[in-house]
């Protein structure tokens, strides 16, 4: 029995490459892309948040952050408690080469200060 390459698994990169091959898989493989990107898009989207919406320690933090965000930067913050400051993160990144890389970051310490405070809540990306 005879079998084709294109009956086992392969990866997204090896079904483009037998696209590419064989004009016949160029459509199919085109389509397989296309259809992905949506996803690999919205892969980095975070939860948000609007400053009004944060305790009123926290907007005062982040009211003192926002001149020094630049163009690029971002906080996020994270709560349990609108009164207890033990019970509350927030981290901005700043000197980021893109938005992208600042939202990322600031979620992550965040999250990260979250977790060593016990914080039960996950931080959201702070949006004016």
């Amino acid at each position: 029995m005879h079998s084709t390459h294109f009956m086992r698994p392969t990866p997204l990169f090896g079904l483009l490459w037998q696209g590419l091959r064989h004009p016949t898989g160029f459509i199919a493989s085109a389509c397989l892309v296309f259809a992905a990107l949506p996803v690999i898009a919205n892969a980095e989207e975070f939860p948000t948040i609007s400053p009004s919406q944060l305790p009123g320690s926290l907007q005062e933090l982040y009211a003192r952050e926002q001149p020094n965000l630049g163009k690029y930067g971002h906080c996020a913050a994270g709560f349990d408690s609108r009164t207890d400051g033990l019970k509350m993160a927030l981290s901005c990144s700043i000197y980021v080469r893109s938005s992208a890389q600042g939202a990322r970051l600031a979620v992550k310490l965040c999250n990260e200060r979250a977790d060593f405070l016990k914080i039960k809540a996950r931080c959201s990306l702070i949006v004016d």
